[in-house]
């Protein structure tokens, strides 16, 4: 999978000088699965803690989508424990790479209480205003 963007510590995307701390400052409020593309929209937690120049919505965009899974029972907004990947075959939710190092592989949000998300796709990119050239 191509990313427009980097993984730090499996809890936050970079992207240049912007880093998005989805663990912490946001919340998972939506996964919609839409033929080929799949949206995964996070809303800024209300916390002290939180940056004010933080963009209130961040949505994750996937294309070219092969694989989507949405454990059983997920509810939704919940919180991101950590992101990583993992080969198409490998179903053991205990291990994460950090890194993409085939094409085929597949990346994991998973959330409070071992639910998770599962995507497998050719490429995946971030929205937000902060990101307008």
């Amino acid at each position: 999978m191509k990313l427009a963007y980097t993984l730090d510590q499996s809890i936050a995307l970079e992207i240049g000088k912007h880093y998005f701390d989805l663990h912490n400052d946001y919340e998972l409020v939506s996964a919609i699965h839409d033929r080929t593309r799949c949206y995964l929209s996070f809303v800024k937690r209300e916390a002290k803690w939180v940056k004010d120049q933080d963009p209130t919505h961040l949505i994750v965009v996937f294309e070219q989508v092969t694989f989507f899974q949405v454990s059983v029972g997920t509810r939704l907004p919940n919180s991101i424990e950590e992101i990583g990947f993992k080969g198409p075959d490998d179903w053991d939710l205990d291990w994460f790479s950090q890194t993409s190092d085939a094409e085929t592989m597949h990346i994991l949000f998973r959330l409070e209480a071992d639910e998770f998300v599962r995507i497998g796709a050719g490429s995946s990119l971030v929205l937000t205003n902060l990101l307008v050239p």
